[in-house]
């Protein structure tokens, strides 16, 4: 019976790899045996990165009790909690844990093989400073199966694909031969796990089109999946196998920025693509890699394959196809300023008047990257352009924030997105800069990385960070507290010479974050006061919606307004007792300082 590929069903956030890879980093350079097998595991377990099912009551408290939740989990504790699991094979466990980091090449660590290794990438992607587009289009470009790492998908069962560019090669023949482009959801999830061999790319793709024009695509659906697992009756666990796969396929993928993923906040539906601005890279890489796996000649050979970062070879080692590549994005930039009618600086006018063909190697490459941003800019100054004019989008937002049951089911990214559009509204910042990584269309790939604020905000009087969560239950102090009041501490002595405010955004806030920010505000932090203005979904709507009447009236508002308010939330901590009248306290200042406005502008 045929078998579809995946990537990860051990770590289906790609987000997680980089802490499962921090955690094998203690043990570099020892043996993976047993031993060492089950200490990985442990110490997932003591750095809560794996909770087993099956929690002894004494030890519940390192994940119920919020006094304890915040404490790292002793060594001792963490190997009695995998003991009493009483697994058959213990070691298999740390074995399992560690697979998706040596098959995406971030690590080399298996029992006979050496000492454990991360690989050149695989540091690279602890690095503070670290690209995620970078790094999982290095790893994903050298995933292929079948390799000499693994038995999981041989040549035996006929698997002979390196996926990622197979994907490339089915979405480009779709584009070719359909008016609708790309994948959406389901045919990805069907059609892309499903090709296991680069010679039925073709194949797969006409399946794909009969199945956009049968009637009854559910009975497609299952005729096809009989078909490939070669089974009469068809379990309704392997189609729902495929969605899973599929789902999180695309999430590896969109993560590389060579694939543009069109999605609703809920991530149920959505649509993929190739990444138009990065055409010329995708042509140049389709033209020189059919999909067939490489041919190692042994195991040594594929490991230091995995080990090199420089392997496989890029079209764009050479210096013409570099030189393509940035006339292309050169020219793209271009276009889009003169259709939109923007003015540049001086400054932007030289990146464009460059001369590429004086230019070396490593010159290009970095005048590339120079140009990615520079279109990113543009892209977000039209978009907030688009924004500024869009009432509807204004009270889109509002009716979000005040959905707490769906807004729950958003992925963080875009929840993330959702507040740095509404502050991007207001209109008079010198810049909102969320730090969740971007597409080249300024979408979300990721949410923010957790050594930053989720978005920095600076305004003339002031500079702000904001933070959201979605978490609402009584962990969020733990979980948001202490990281938020560092992010602050980090982002104040940046700009020792400004007023710093973070506004905490959340569905709902707990008492305990509440009493947490009070003390920070009342008294200190690490000893100095710190100003946080913690606000409800709803209370955030209010405020907007205050900017809406404004807008709806052909009246201004500032960003003073939103100091006034901030320094109102903050200042008053100086008069209360606790931080339940200064909850209570946050809700009427907002009411007042929205009748004050209104008051003003209508007077």
């Amino acid at each position: 019976m045929k078998k579809p590929w995946s990537i990860s069903t051990t770590v289906r956030n790609p987000e997680r790899l980089r802490d499962f890879l921090r955690v094998l980093k203690k043990l570099e350079g020892q043996d993976f045996n047993e031993a060492n097998q089950i200490k990985y595991q442990v110490l997932l377990i003591q750095n809560r990165l794996y909770k087993p099912l099956n929690i002894p009551s004494e030890f519940r408290k390192y994940y119920e009790d919020p006094n304890e939740a915040n404490k790292e989990i002793p060594y001792e504790k963490a190997e009695e909690i995998f003991n009493h699991q009483n697994y058959k094979d213990p070691p298999m466990r740390g074995r399992q844990s560690v697979n998706p980091l040596n098959k995406l090449g971030f690590s080399i660590a298996r029992e006979g093989y050496g000492p454990i290794k991360i690989t050149e990438l695989g540091n690279k992607f602890l690095a503070s400073d670290y690209d995620i587009g970078y790094i999982f289009f290095k790893s994903l470009f050298k995933l292929q199966f079948p390799n000499p790492w693994s038995e999981d998908f041989s040549e035996k069962e006929g698997f002979n694909i390196m996926p990622f560019i197979a994907v490339m090669h089915l979405i480009e023949k779709i584009n070719k031969k359909c008016q609708k482009k790309g994948l959406n959801r389901t045919e990805f999830s069907i059609f892309v796990p499903t090709l296991i061999n680069y010679k039925r790319i073709d194949e797969q793709a006409e399946k794909i089109i009969a199945f956009r024009k049968a009637q009854d695509k559910n009975k497609y659906i299952r005729e096809f999946a009989k078909n490939f697992y070669e089974i009469e009756n068809l379990p309704d666990e392997k189609i729902k196998n495929l969605f899973d796969y599929g789902d999180n396929i695309m999430r590896y993928f969109r993560l590389t920025r060579y694939f543009k993923v069109s999605m609703d906040p809920f991530g149920s539906h959505w649509n993929i693509d190739l990444e138009p601005l990065r055409k010329d890279e995708i042509k140049q890489l389709l033209e020189m890699y059919s999909g067939e796996a490489i041919q190692f000649a042994n195991l040594e050979d594929y490991l230091n394959h995995l080990s090199d970062i420089e392997r496989p070879l890029l079209p764009w080692e050479k210096k013409e196809n570099l030189e393509k590549i940035a006339e292309s994005l050169k020219n793209t930039i271009i276009n889009l300023i003169r259709k939109e009618n923007l003015q540049i600086t001086s400054d932007k006018e030289k990146i464009l008047q460059a001369d590429i063909k004086e230019m070396s190697k490593n010159q290009l490459e970095n005048y590339i990257s120079q140009l990615r941003e520079f279109n990113l800019e543009v892209k977000e100054r039209i978009n907030k352009i688009k924004l500024m004019s869009d009432l509807d989008k204004l009270k889109e937002i509002i009716s979000i924030l005040r959905n707490i049951k769906n807004l729950k089911k958003y992925d963080p990214e875009q929840f993330e997105k959702l507040i740095a559009e509404a502050l991007k509204i207001i209109n008079d910042e010198i810049l909102i800069k969320p730090n969740y990584p971007m597409d080249d269309e300024g979408n979300p790939i990721n949410h923010s990385p957790g050594n930053k604020p989720d978005i920095e905000c600076y305004y003339k009087k002031f500079k702000a960070i904001c933070e959201v969560t979605l978490n609402t239950s009584r962990l969020q102090w733990v979980q948001e507290g202490q990281p938020v009041m560092r992010h602050l501490r980090d982002f104040e002595v940046r700009y020792t010479s400004d007023e710093i405010f973070c506004i905490f955004v959340a569905p709902k806030i707990h008492k305990d974050t509440y009493s947490q920010f009070w003390n920070s505000v009342k008294y200190e932090y690490d000893g100095r006061k710190q100003k946080i203005v913690p606000m409800t979904t709803e209370q955030f709507a209010v405020l907007l919606e205050t900017l809406l009447n404004l807008l709806e009236q052909g009246k201004r508002f500032s960003h003073k307004e939103l100091y006034d308010l901030y320094s109102a939330v903050v200042n008053e901590s100086n008069n209360l007792n606790g931080f339940s009248e200064w909850a209570d306290f946050i809700n009427k200042a907002l009411k007042d300082w929205q009748t004050s406005l209104l008051n003003k502008e209508q007077g």
